[in-house]
């Protein structure tokens, strides 16, 4: 009811329609040009947090009083049925499709989002949102609706004690705004130089609470008349949102126009944008832009934020967000090497279909009618179903792994492959060992890749053992992204790392392969300084662990241990961020060193040679006429960095030879 008691604002609705779309195309990697578009987040907390303040004032108006209980019911009814539709899907995906990468936490992720916590189980595991080389989770955009959530839990109550205790407009809006500047205050005492403080600036709802209180401030100064600190009757003439005043147009401009400056300057995680309040800064600015677009009358600015679809778009926006994500994560597993704006346009296309269905006939009907929409009983049965069926599907999601002691199987390739071809002409065929061998893969995605799709039935007698993690670099020290972003380990990678010694002992792996990542030809930050190939502290310091490495695990009783070259890629097949795409582009020595990482593999073969570990030359085997997108009739990497299904059996086929080879002390 309380929903008919504030009139309704297209330009809101507007902002809600233009920023999803743009948002959408950003998120899937296709705007480039707009690097800050992460701020966006802030408008629509913001905008949320304003529209629930002047609902809440309304209801206090019109009958005396805000019924607390019926506010969360309200919020049940408008987010529960689209969310579990959509972790219904995420569920069944786990369950039946999903590759074990995308598993590894999939279970507890479904569960933190059916209850509201997401953001903090991502800070718990040190997620970063931009990181490139990573399996993101298929829930982790729940995030932002477990920060809104929570604070929505004490919002009801805050008014209710603000309206008791302050007399005038001014009393009753000043506590919100203090509380936006603790938030940013409480900012400035971030670390974010670890992982913990970047993961923690960007997910933790104790941060975007800047950005949810000034919406508050904004519908609680906006729902009292000019005069006399009453609050506004329904269409109350003297709204100070009536569009009489030039100046509220004037800054609602102004705000558009400093956010706009904002989506294109910021970098990711801009130092600045948290220990110098940032985000406090823009966040008043988007503030200053939903106000202008508040106002009743059709002022330009309202008009522009307007338009029929732009209006229609806002309205379903709930389910845009919701489902753009597992939609873009499903087609991109499934459409490799697509072009990024082919991609975001099936992406949108297919969320925009999805929302509208969604809204038209289960947002919408459950809104305007509750539990009594498709009849009560029924209603009823088939929420508790779907609420049953999401937990105990989640409770059987397999947890998946990032870090496998044994091969995790990946039916892309068949257990065994019919006329592998050779990878270079004349190379050593496999023999099987006598007795049978287990080889360990230690490194990040590729390797894992690599034995889980390895095709065991042609190579009889060698068993491989799974030790790489998705995302995991070699060296402890974080890859300098961007002049704002150092990302490093995660979670599961600093785990298999702590753990690796122990798993090659209990596996019996006998020979233990090093594949260095592509990341070690990026730039990094050591001790403060962003460092590189030719900087010697850095050369230093992927020496010292990769001797690490090694003694470790002839520790665990390997009694080999090899490394591999790094093959080139072609940067423009990377499914990187877009504005890693464009900082790497910048730097044209560091782009040709990733596409052919000469000085890195210069200095995997000094290494070797002095430390006496053999070294398995993969770069040559694929690389020796240079890059070459197929290989035999068969695309070698399926996005840039791992090798394709179709190659891998050719690349194995190459590999095990030589891995066998000298690990009988054969050149």
């Amino acid at each position: 009811m309380a929903a008919r008691l504030f009139a309704h604002r297209p330009g809101l609705d507007g902002i809600r329609g233009y920023g999803m779309v743009v948002f959408m195309l950003w998120h899937v990697g296709a705007l480039t040009v707009l690097p800050g578009l992460w701020v966006f987040m802030n408008v629509f907390f913001i905008l949320s947090a304003f529209l629930i303040t002047r609902l809440l004032l309304a209801e206090r108006r019109s009958y005396g009083d805000i019924s607390v209980r019926d506010f969360y019911v309200r919020r049940v009814r408008r987010l529960g049925p689209a969310l579990l539709v959509m972790l219904g899907a995420v569920t069944l995906d786990g369950l039946f499709l999903a590759p074990d990468e995308e598993k590894a936490y999939l279970k507890g992720d479904i569960l933190a989002t059916l209850t509201y916590v997401m953001n903090w189980r991502l800070v718990a595991r040190d997620d970063q949102y931009f990181e490139a080389f990573s399996h993101p989770s298929i829930t982790r955009h729940a995030w932002s609706l477990s920060v809104e959530e929570q604070f929505y839990l004490v919002v009801p109550w805050l008014v209710v004690a603000v309206l008791a205790l302050g007399r005038t407009r001014l009393a009753r809006t000043l506590p919100f705004v203090l509380l936006a500047g603790l938030s940013a205050l409480w900012a400035t005492r971030l670390d974010l130089v670890g992982l913990g403080g970047q993961s923690h600036a960007y997910y933790g709802t104790d941060i975007r609470v800047q950005a949810l209180a000034l919406g508050v401030a904004a519908g609680v100064w906006s729902g009292h008349r000019w005069s006399g600190g009453a609050l506004l009757k329904p269409r109350d003439p003297r709204d100070p949102l009536d569009g009489g005043r030039p100046w509220i147009e004037i800054v609602g401009w102004l705000g558009l126009a400093t956010t706009l400056v904002a989506f294109v300057t910021i970098e990711p995680l801009a130092p600045w944008m948290f220990s110098r309040g940032g985000m406090l800064l823009t966040s008043i600015a988007a503030t200053a832009w939903i106000i202008g677009c508040a106002q009743r009358r059709a002022t330009p600015l309202v008009r522009v934020f307007s338009l029929p679809p732009a209006v229609y778009t806002g309205k379903i926006s709930y389910g845009l967000y919701l489902y753009h994500w597992p939609i873009f994560i499903w087609l991109s597993r499934y459409l490799t090497g697509v072009n990024v704006w082919v991609l975001a346009v099936l992406t949108l296309a297919l969320s925009y279909a999805a929302a509208a269905v969604s809204y038209r006939f289960l947002e919408q009907p459950i809104m305007k009618h509750g539990l009594g929409a498709f009849g009560r009983r029924r209603t009823g049965a088939a929420g508790f179903a779907g609420l049953a069926a999401v937990v105990v599907g989640a409770l059987f999601v397999s947890g998946g792994t990032a870090q496998a002691t044994a091969p995790v199987r990946d039916e892309s390739v068949p257990q065994k492959v019919a006329n592998i071809p050779q990878l270079v002409e004349g190379q050593p065929t496999f023999t099987a060992p006598k007795p049978p061998t287990k080889v360990a893969l230690f490194g990040d995605s590729v390797p894992f890749h690599l034995v889980s799709r390895f095709p065991s039935g042609n190579f009889p007698g060698l068993e491989v053992v799974n030790l790489g993690t998705p995302g995991c670099d070699i060296v402890d020290a974080p890859v300098q992204w961007t002049p704002t972003v150092a990302l490093g380990a995660d979670a599961a990678c600093r785990q298999n790392k702590a753990t690796y010694e122990e798993k090659v002992r209990t596996s019996g792996a006998e020979t233990f392969v090093i594949m260095p990542s592509l990341q070690l030809a990026l730039r990094h930050q050591l001790r403060g300084r962003t460092v590189w190939l030719d900087d010697p502290a850095y050369v230093a310091a992927v020496r010292s662990k990769l001797s690490e490495l090694t003694t470790k695990a002839e520790a665990a009783g390997a009694r080999s241990v090899q490394i591999t070259t790094v093959p080139c890629r072609r940067m423009s097949e990377l499914n990187l961020p877009p504005q890693y795409r464009t900082e790497l582009s910048r730097s044209p020595e560091l782009v040709a060193e990733a596409q052919n990482p000469k000085r890195l593999n210069a200095l995997i073969s000094t290494w070797a040679k002095e430390e006496n570990v053999p070294v398995v030359d993969l770069a040559s085997a694929v690389c020796g006429d240079g890059y070459q997108p197929t290989l035999h009739g068969k695309k070698v990497y399926e996005d840039g960095i791992h090798f394709s299904p179709e190659a891998t059996p050719m690349i194995w086929g190459w590999l095990a030879p030589q891995v066998l080879r000298k690990a009988g002390g054969r050149p």
